[in-house]
């Protein structure tokens, strides 16, 4: 279920194990995997959003990260993935951009909001992290706990990823949340889209 164009055996390897680990975790909070998915290695950052390292091409089913090999010259240091291996900012890029494709393709002809993609996907990646890694970006971060729904927005994720990222994920991580909110939403039964946020707690 995934095609992988890394162009060197042991990248392609790497990414195949991941990508299913990836996709197994997924399926605990109701995201399967129905079409088969490309992972590409590209040298130069060539995604539509100025030099992120990772981007998922949903009319494609492609998934594009930028080789690792070139990040040191588009990370800066105050970057949280700064602070990071390469190797668990690679699995924490890719966990992002397989939960984006594992949405859309649960979702089916429904379109799902971007606010709701990306709390979904920036909670997954934090999640899915090792705790001493997710410390990292969490210290990094500005935001304190309780998290609130507020920041749940499409505009804090456009100006502070960082702190969307932070708060999604404490949002996600309430025991009364986890899974929930997420098969809530790609159903569309709720969304933090500005329309019907009242929904979420």
């Amino acid at each position: 279920m995934f095609a992988v164009d890394a162009n060197d055996d042991t990248m392609t390897l790497q990414l195949c194990e991941m990508a299913t680990e990836i996709r197994d975790k997924l399926e605990v909070c109701g995201l399967k995997q129905s079409r088969v998915l490309t992972i590409e290695i590209a040298d130069g950052a060539s995604h539509p959003l100025a030099n992120c390292l990772a981007y998922f091409y949903c009319e494609f089913d492609l998934v594009r990260v930028t080789n690792p090999s070139t990040w040191d010259a588009l990370l800066e240091e105050d970057q949280a993935y700064a602070g990071l291996p390469a190797n668990v900012t690679l699995k924490a890029l890719l966990t992002h951009e397989i939960t984006h494709a594992l949405v859309a393709q649960t979702a089916g002809d429904r379109e799902v909001a971007l606010v709701d993609q990306e709390y979904i996907a920036a909670s997954m990646e934090l999640e899915f992290m090792e705790e001493a890694w997710r410390d990292v970006l969490l210290g990094a971060s500005t935001v304190t706990l309780p998290p609130k729904v507020g920041l749940i927005d499409i505009w804090i994720y456009a100006f502070s990823p960082r702190k969307f990222a932070v708060n999604a994920w404490q949002h996600f991580n309430l025991p009364e949340n986890g899974c929930a909110p997420v098969q809530q939403i790609v159903v569309g039964d709720v969304s933090f889209s500005k329309a019907v946020r009242p929904e979420l707690r």
